[in-house]
């Protein structure tokens, strides 16, 4: 069975990416930060949480971001 979805415009698509990997990695921005304050973890450590951190902030920001613009630029 096959399901229809309404067609997303290139340039909705462009502009949500620009602010979900922007988001993503402000997050690593943050997190390393942090880590850098608070001390005393392994450089293992925080490279796998700064890819974890990554990687978890665009599957969450990724369909807000392009749900948002949809709405926005389809009024």
């Amino acid at each position: 069975m096959e399901t229809k979805s309404a067609p997303v415009d290139r340039s909705i698509l462009r502009r949500s990416a620009f602010w979900y990997a922007g988001t993503s990695l402000g997050v690593v921005v943050l997190f390393l930060t942090l880590t850098e304050l608070v001390g005393g973890y392994r450089v293992a450590a925080v490279v796998g949480g700064a890819i974890w951190s990554f990687i978890l902030s665009m599957i969450v920001t990724m369909p807000l971001y392009t749900a948002f613009f949809k709405r926005k630029l389809t009024r």
